[in-house]
């Protein structure tokens, strides 16, 4: 017996000569659509076969929802996904981790895609260069799209997170009130809004006490261990180098200090070190991480009850959710004196 292959929104766009967009806009009875445009799309639908899920009520045991992230091999994001879990399933609900590899077009593909099924939500970790325009299709559905973690600029869109901007001014106070005065920030993406932040809340401390931003020690264009260590090595060169680095994350700082103790200096001494989110391993390096702490597990409990809540009465637009976990600085040994 040869299987049938089910007819997607895709296949139902392609045989009416219009988006993916434009169809599920049909099928849920919704969109400022030219009659004719709907009167086709609809035609086409049922010459298709084409039989739309329904998705599973939120509140109810079965709902599936989705965490995407940008790079599935930051350990931030497990304890995330980890907080999520922790909630839906209590709920009798499901939480799948899908990545985008950090690529906007793979990001659309995946959200798309996921629109399109009987998912009851999605948690969105934006990719870099996320822009406004690049999620408007998603607006206005009657199901959850949150932002967790990274803002893209003002959007309807609900967001649960940590303020970067408050953390990094957290990092930076206290690197100051040690004495050091010339201090570098390292890596993250400057199309990324998190970086915006982030850079925002060290340059603003450093301008607050008349400090130098000298830009020789401030090197972005990655977010990895292995940029870490390449972007020191480059410092390590300047008789002047600073005397106590920040870094965009904690993977980021970790490679950091792999770099300096490969040159023979010692940390916390010779150079102080701060990362961001407080990741499991920031702990449990030869000389523990002084990080910023922002509870990926707990911030994924936040998202789980949103989602649980969540209602599309209220309307995105009209006031979506901002819900903000305050960041807090845990101080370890990679931290010393100027």
């Amino acid at each position: 017996m040869v299987e049938t292959k089910k007819v997607t929104i895709r296949d139902v766009a392609a045989m009416a000569g219009v988006s993916p967009a434009t169809v599920s806009l049909v099928v849920q009875g919704k969109g400022n659509l030219k009659d004719e445009t709907r009167k086709a799309v609809i035609q086409t639908i049922e010459a298709s076969g084409y039989t739309r899920k329904i998705p599973a009520p939120r509140n109810s045991k079965g709902a599936q929802f989705a965490l995407v992230v940008d790079d599935i091999a930051n350990p931030y994001f497990h304890e995330l996904y980890e907080g999520l879990d922790k909630v839906l399933v209590e709920a009798g609900a499901y939480i799948s981790l899908l990545s985008s590899h950090d690529s906007v077009s793979r990001q659309s593909s995946l959200l798309t895609d996921l629109w399109n099924s009987d998912i009851s939500g999605v948690v969105l970790v934006p990719a870099t260069g996320t822009m406004h325009t690049d999620l408007e299709v998603f607006e206005n559905r009657r199901r959850p799209l949150f932002m967790a973690v990274r803002r893209i600029g003002k959007t309807p869109f609900d967001y649960v997170g940590a303020s970067p901007m408050v953390g990094m001014q957290l990092a930076t106070e206290h690197l100051i009130s040690l004495g050091h005065k010339k201090i570098g920030f390292i890596g993250g993406y400057q199309k990324n809004f998190a970086y915006s932040e982030r850079y925002a809340g060290f340059a603003s401390s450093m301008m607050s006490h008349e400090l130098h931003l000298d830009p020789v020690n401030i090197i972005n264009g990655g977010s990895s261990r292995e940029f870490g260590r390449l972007s020191v090595n480059s410092l390590l060169a300047d008789k002047g180098r600073p005397s106590a680095l920040i870094a965009y994350n904690d993977l980021v700082a970790i490679g950091i200090m792999d770099a300096l103790r490969a040159a023979g200096l010692q940390v916390g001494k010779d150079i102080a070190v701060i990362g961001y989110d407080d990741i499991p391993e920031a702990a449990n390096q030869p000389v523990p991480l002084t990080s910023v702490a922002t509870p990926a597990s707990k911030l994924g409990e936040m998202v789980g009850q949103a989602l649980q809540s969540w209602s599309f009465d209220r309307t995105y637009a009209a006031n979506p959710l901002d819900i903000t976990y305050p960041p807090r600085l845990i101080i370890r040994e990679s931290c010393g004196g100027a």
